[in-house]
């Protein structure tokens, strides 16, 4: 997801869709002075965080893409809001540290989760992408994607020992 999302953000900002109502949200000063910061690339990832007043701002667009993906974009938003102190924080190293921060986020949001059903042309398709992804070994916050278990440890979770 992480490797699906850098392509398009590269080639073009994100597909965003208006939200029909805004989504409303308190901002303490230093999430404002972030936000501020922030929104240029946010607008790349079709995230459009409007400041309302000194303590709230409006969610009015959302990507595409998460919304497919049933991202709840009040709850995506939230934590975004929740990091935006940190993300701030790699302004000073370079916008691309900080895009791939927001991306690792939204790839984790995204990503297919524990008892999501997959067709078998899903899957099968899934697996395909994996073996042309640079960071296909680990989810963005380093855990690991697939694992090898031996015949041996096969046959014993089987109770076949």
């Amino acid at each position: 997801m992480f490797q699906t999302l850098l392509e398009r953000v590269t080639a073009a900002p994100l597909q965003s869709q208006q939200l029909l109502l805004p989504i409303p949200f308190a901002v303490t000063k230093d999430q404002a002075e972030a936000l501020d910061a922030l929104t240029p690339t946010l607008s790349r990832l079709a995230i459009t965080l409007e400041p309302a007043s000194a303590t709230s701002a409006l969610l009015t667009t959302f990507p595409v893409l998460l919304l497919e993906r049933r991202v709840e974009p009040d709850e995506f938003t939230q934590e975004l809001l929740d990091s935006l102190t940190h993300l701030a924080d790699h302004l000073k190293q370079s916008t691309e540290s900080l895009l791939h921060e927001v991306l690792d986020m939204m790839a984790c949001k995204a990503a297919v989760k524990a008892g999501d059903h997959l067709s078998h042309a899903e899957l099968r398709a899934l697996l395909e992408h994996r073996e042309s992804i640079e960071r296909a070994a680990a989810c963005p916050h380093g855990r690991p994607t697939a694992i090898r278990l031996s015949i041996k440890e096969l046959h014993r979770q089987f109770g076949r020992s």
